[in-house]
C-alpha cells in the first residue's frame, strides 16, 4: 500500500487530550477490529485514549486484543471522539460527550465533521483506513496484536475474502498482516466455530420463517423476541442469521428481521449478493450501511407493518436499480 498525507495522522500526533474510539452499536468484527488497532496504536504513542461500545463486545470477538479494555460510554467529556465504522455519532446509540468530532469510516454519505475525517468507500473495511493511519505514522509501531485487529476487521468485512469488494489489494494487505504475526487460522476458528449449543438452536426456530419474495430476488428471515427466550439466547446470537437467506440461490438482496421490543423497533440487516446497492435500501428506512452490508430499525406497531415497509423499501430500490427475476 502507498503511503499518502492524511491530516488525521498529524492532527492526532498534535492531540494532548483525552480521546474516546466508540463503535457504532451491536459492533462487529470491523467496528471492533478498527477501533482495537487504532487504540492500541494511540496507547503506543502515549496517548490517553479509551474505547468504547454500547453493547460490549460480542462472544466471537472477544478473542481480540484489549477486548477486555473496551468501556461503556459514560457521562465523561472527552477532548476528542473518532467514531470508526459507522456513518455518525448518532449510530454509536447512545449519546457520548465530545469536543471535536472524527470519522473513519469506508460506507458512502453520512455525516461529516471536518477535514480530519478519513473517509474511503473504495476501501473494502474501515480496518484497512486505521492500517493506512499507523503505516503513514509509524509503521514500526504494528505488532501481531495491532494486526490481528486489523486482519479481523478485514476478513469478516470481505466475508473472509468471498464478497465483491474483495481484490488484489485485498489480498496483498491480508499478506502484509500475516507478516506481521495475524494468524488466519485463528482468527477464523475464534469468529467462526465458538457457537453455543442455544444458538444452533436459535438457527433451527429462525430458518422456520423464512420467506421468499420478487419471484425468489429477496429471502428473509426473522427472529422474534419469543425465539430468544425460548433458546436462552440474546440479541448477540441474531449477528450473521442474515447470512443463511443470502446463500440461497438467485436470491439478491437477503434479510434478517430482529424483534426488539423494548426499544419498540424491528431491526432489519441487509445484504445483497450481485450488484443490488443494500445501502440506499437501509437509507430509504433511515438506516444506512454500504452497497453490500447494511442495517436500519423500523418503527412499527406489528410484524406486518415492519415487513411490509421493509418490503416496500426493497422493491423500490430494485425498480430503481431495474433489478428483474
Amino acid at each position: 500500500m502507498v503511503k499518502r498525507s492524511i491530516p488525521l495522522v498529524e492532527f492526532l500526533r498534535n492531540t494532548n487530550g483525552s480521546i474516546l474510539i466508540i463503535t457504532h452499536e451491536n459492533p462487529d468484527g470491523d467496528a471492533l477490529g478498527s477501533g482495537l488497532a487504532l487504540y492500541k496504536f494511540l496507547k503506543k504513542k502515549g496517548k490517553e485514549v479509551y474505547i468504547a461500545s454500547k453493547d460490549g463486545v460480542p462472544h466471537m470477538l472477544d478473542f481480540l486484543p484489549g477486548a477486555q479494555e473496551v468501556i461503556k460510554p459514560d457521562d465523561r467529556f472527552y477532548d476528542v471522539g473518532i467514531i470508526v465504522d459507522a456513518s455518525g455519532f448518532y449510530r454509536a446509540g447512545t449519546d457520548v460527550k465530545v469536543g471535536k468530532k472524527i470519522r473513519i469510516d469506508h460506507h458512502i454519505g453520512g455525516e461529516f465533521y471536518g477535514m480530519h475525517d478519513y473517509i474511503d468507500p473504495n476501501a473494502p473495511a474501515t480496518a484497512s483506513l486505521v492500517y493506512e493511519i499507523i503505516k503513514s505514522w509509524d509503521e514500526s509501531a504494528m505488532d501481531k496484536d495491532i494486526a490481528t485487529c486489523i486482519y479481523t476487521g478485514l476478513a469478516t468485512d470481505t466475508g473472509f475474502f468471498r464478497y465483491s469488494n474483495t481484490t488484489e489489494k485485498t489480498f496483498e494487505l491480508a499478506r502484509e498482516l500475516v507478516s506481521w504475526g495475524a494468524d488466519p487460522y485463528y482468527v477464523y476458528t475464534m469468529f467462526f466455530e465458538r457457537e453455543k449449543p442455544n444458538k444452533m438452536k436459535l438457527i433451527a426456530r429462525v430458518l422456520e420463517t423464512l420467506q421468499l419474495h420478487e419471484n425468489g430476488l429477496v429471502a428473509g428471515v426473522t427472529v422474534f423476541k419469543r425465539f430468544l427466550d425460548e433458546t436462552g439466547t440474546t440479541y448477540e446470537d441474531t449477528e450473521g442469521l442474515v447470512n443463511y437467506p443470502r446463500s440461497i440461490e438467485g436470491v439478491r438482496v437477503a434479510y434478517a428481521l430482529i424483534e426488539k421490543p423494548e426499544e419498540g423497533v424491528w431491526k432489519v440487516s441487509l445484504r445483497a449478493k450481485g450488484d443490488v446497492n443494500v445501502g440506499k435500501i437501509a437509507e430509504r428506512l433511515g438506516g444506512g450501511g454500504h452497497k453490500y452490508a447494511s442495517g436500519a430499525k423500523i418503527e412499527a406497531r406489528s410484524y406486518e407493518e415492519a415487513l411490509a415497509r421493509l418490503l416496500s423499501a426493497i422493491r423500490e430500490e430494485l425498480k430503481l436499480q431495474k433489478v428483474h427475476a
